[in-house]
């Protein structure tokens, strides 16, 4: 200790009956008489510190050791500071000013740990993320709906007779929704979810076809849509049709009105179905025929 030889406790006045400690080196006295007589210090303090801020002229507030980088407080000298890791700190006596620092030196952002912090963080992201899923801005994997991949599906799912099928998908749609205007009815508008769904049928319809799958039921198709037609029934048409029968090379425009004659074929079609949104999928067998899948709801 500076200023006088380290106190180990056995000289002196006894330490559990002393009243009085040296703030330096804590050999108890008797009374309250500096300077110490181990190390020659000038202050005093109670061995017992009373709970309340204030007993008297003669009492002498616990000291507390500052780091002079953050101004972080401690209880006892021992560096490096506990909030930055400066290695010194600086012993302190707080005024009556000072008392609630004094019952405030450790606040709730002390005590986080790091790990926590980064717990607390990844907690927070993954409830944020739950909550967009639900309120379907995110999907989630399982939370989109059943699988609806089917593997080995004969065929071209781009193509047909170098003709692109998003093109004709595309045309199919513009002459069905003429259709539909001259009938007095909304135009149908593509839905992602709806297009999933249809390029299911008709892959399944196609592996029924050449291979040896098994065409999608209407239950499973429907469950498939799910909050896509918001609980209202579906029309779903699901045909195919020679492209070329003549062997003439197609165009995208001709195709479609092939498929629009398939589609118009029957009872229930997409023109007089109702509903606002549909799902579109067409698929070129090995043969060249074309599958088209629609879903209306």
């Amino acid at each position: 200790m500076s200023g006088g030889e380290e106190f180990d406790g056995d000289d002196g006045a006894d330490a559990r009956s002393a009243k009085w400690r040296c703030a330096w080196c804590e050999k108890p006295h008797d009374r309250n008489d500096p300077p110490c007589d181990n190390c020659g210090h000038h202050k005093f303090e109670r061995a017992v510190v009373p709970v309340a801020p204030d007993v008297g002229e003669d009492y002498q507030r616990e000291p507390v050791w500052v780091c002079p980088e953050c101004g972080r407080q401690h209880q006892k000298n021992s560096p490096p500071c506990s909030r930055c890791g400066h290695p010194n700190l600086e012993k302190h006596v707080p005024e009556e000013v000072d008392f609630a620092d004094e019952l405030g030196g450790t606040s709730y952002v002390d005590l986080l740990e790091p790990g926590y912090v980064a717990g607390f963080a990844v907690a927070l992201v993954a409830l944020g993320v739950l909550v967009l899923a639900v309120l379907g801005v995110v999907t989630l994997p399982g939370m989109g709906g059943p699988d609806l991949t089917v593997e080995g599906v004969p065929g071209s799912a781009d193509t047909v007779d170098g003709v692109d099928l998003a093109a004709v998908e595309a045309a199919y749609l513009d002459r069905i929704n003429d259709r539909r205007e001259a009938a007095g009815r909304d135009p149908l508008a593509r839905n992602d979810r709806l297009d999933e769904v249809s390029r299911f049928a008709t892959q399944r319809r196609a592996k029924s076809v050449y291979g040896d799958g098994q065409q999608a039921s209407g239950d499973r198709l429907a469950n498939a849509a799910g909050d896509a037609c918001d609980g209202e029934d579906f029309v779903l048409r699901l045909f195919r049709v020679d492209v070329d029968p003549d062997g003439e090379v197609a165009s995208a425009d001709a195709v479609a009105d092939t498929l629009v004659d398939g589609a118009l074929a029957g009872e229930s079609t997409p023109v007089g179905a109702d509903g606002a949104r549909t799902g579109l999928d067409a698929h070129a067998g090995p043969d060249g025929r074309v599958f088209l899948s629609q879903l209306v709801c």
